[in-house]
């Protein structure tokens, strides 16, 4: 984050994971009984928190999506997702050129998601860490539905996230507990 006259300005990226540590915080102390808050945003991890008892809290963000490229759209630095790239690949689908798109929880989407994770969990992050992953798609997924087998496909015996792996929802309303 840069600083220019006392005015902070983060980037895009320090503003998602911002909002996704804030996210996160309400709905893990309300599950918990907590009351952590944010003390510091940074790079591994991406936001250090503590409680009114002094408790540390470290989090590192990551999101995931539907399809490669869904991020971007979603920050409008593609069209992919635009109606007028949709209506092409319709038409391109209708004369045979290409096989509809769709997004499986069970298949594409949780891909993915295993894919993050185990690249996530490749790293030490240190003590007091839980990794939150932000559900970027616009389809209001179930995970409760996959967690069982996400579970089965990342080896949690070498989870270095001793606080837990998280997935927060989109708008920020639900949190399903992976490990």
């Amino acid at each position: 984050m840069g600083s220019t006259l006392g005015v902070t300005h983060m980037s895009e990226k320090q503003a998602i994971e911002r909002g996704t540590a804030e996210g996160f915080l309400v709905l893990y102390n309300q599950l918990l009984g907590t009351d952590f808050r944010i003390v510091e945003m940074g790079d591994a991890p991406d936001a250090r928190c503590a409680d009114s008892h002094g408790n540390a809290l470290n989090l590192e963000i990551t999101t995931t999506e539907d399809r490669p490229g869904d991020i971007k759209a979603l920050l409008g630095r593609s069209n992919s997702r635009s109606v007028e790239a949709l209506r092409a690949h319709v038409d391109r689908v209708a004369r045979g050129e290409e096989r509809p798109q769709f997004s499986s929880l069970s298949d594409e989407v949780s891909d993915h998601l295993v894919k993050r994770l185990k690249s996530k969990m490749k790293n030490d992050y240190g003590s007091n860490a839980a990794l939150v992953v932000r559900d970027s798609s616009g389809v209001d997924w179930d995970w409760d539905e996959v967690n069982p087998a996400i579970r089965s496909r990342v080896d949690l015996t070498k989870n270095p996230f001793g606080r837990g792996i998280w997935l927060l929802s989109r708008v920020k309303d639900r949190l399903f507990q992976i490990a």
